[in-house]
């Protein structure tokens, strides 16, 4: 559980979007660091003006391989799924496909 050096891999996939390939992790601990890094961001606040702050909330989408998909295609499609029932759940949270 967690991330290895040389192993995991992030790399922004869309304008707001991330994707992180964690090659070695099975859903249950994709879901541990997705929530790690969701309170991470949910902790942090973003002047805008002089006057404004915004607090940051993440909805995260998890996929694994093989339930999620045997195909790249397939499992970033099934993410973005999860993200968007992460979005309808109430956003600032993780969810796995499938689930």
């Amino acid at each position: 559980m967690g991330t290895r050096a040389g192993v995991d891999m992030v790399a922004r996939f869309g304008g707001e979007e991330f994707l992180v390939l964690l090659s070695e992790t099975d859903t249950g601990g994709a879901l541990v660091v997705a929530e790690r890094v969701r309170g991470e961001l949910e902790g942090t606040a973003m002047r805008v003006s002089d006057e404004t702050q915004i607090r940051v909330t993440a909805s995260i989408g998890v996929c694994c391989y093989p339930r999620g998909g045997n195909t790249g295609e397939m499992l970033i499609r099934n993410a973005d799924a999860a993200l968007y029932a992460a979005k309808q759940g109430g956003r600032n949270r993780a969810v796995a496909f499938g689930t």
